[in-house]
């Protein structure tokens, strides 16, 4: 893809996510691509997170400080998580019914973090430049992911709704969490003494 190309996508990404999510599926792109590219990205949103927690050292609360403590392992993480999403994308799409698979998953998991990447680098600026509204974009670039993720994850497995396909995020989402924290429990031995 050219450079006018994916200026067009990202265009498309923000006005027709659906129309978007088509394009994208049809670059066909291999597996090993679609991991590369969601490694890539993910690296990248750590990378542009650690800056703007640098530059807001002196507000950023414990849980944020603790969490940048360590790029790498933050970067790690990151790409754990966005590797979660798109597997449980493709396999929970699938076990209702859904048609896409895990190459062009991935491919759209990577495809939406990019617009979500340039706010990023937008906020950056607003934190130097004005500090109050950078967490008002962040909040208004999550929601955009949101509805990207819903309308791509819609279009992969050819769902109609879209905020059908929202709900059924959020509840996977509640789900994996309270799967991630019984296996903490169990792991840990329970609730530690404080």
């Amino acid at each position: 893809m050219t450079f006018e190309a994916l200026q067009a996508l990202l265009r498309l990404t923000l006005s027709s996510p659906r129309a978007a999510a088509v394009q994208v599926m049809a670059q066909r792109l291999p597996l090993a691509t679609g991991w590369t590219a969601l490694s890539l990205v993910s690296v990248l949103s750590t990378l542009l997170g650690y800056i703007a927690f640098i530059l807001s050292s002196d507000q950023v609360d414990p849980a944020m400080a603790a969490l940048f403590a360590s790029p790498l392992s933050t970067a790690v993480m990151q790409v754990v998580s966005q590797a979660a999403v798109a597997v449980l994308a493709w396999r929970v799409g699938r076990g209702f019914g859904g048609s896409g698979g895990l190459p062009d998953a991935l491919a759209l998991v990577a495809w939406a973090q990019v617009p979500l990447i340039l706010l990023q680098g937008v906020q950056l600026v607003l934190i130097v430049a004005l500090p109050a509204l950078a967490p008002i974009l962040g909040l208004a670039s999550f929601a955009a992911y949101v509805v990207i993720l819903s309308l791509f994850i819609a279009e992969l497995h050819g769902f109609k709704s879209g905020i059908v396909v929202f709900f059924g995020m959020l509840a996977t989402s509640f789900l994996a969490a309270f799967i991630v924290a019984l296996l903490m429990f169990v792991v840990t031995g329970g609730v530690p003494n404080v």
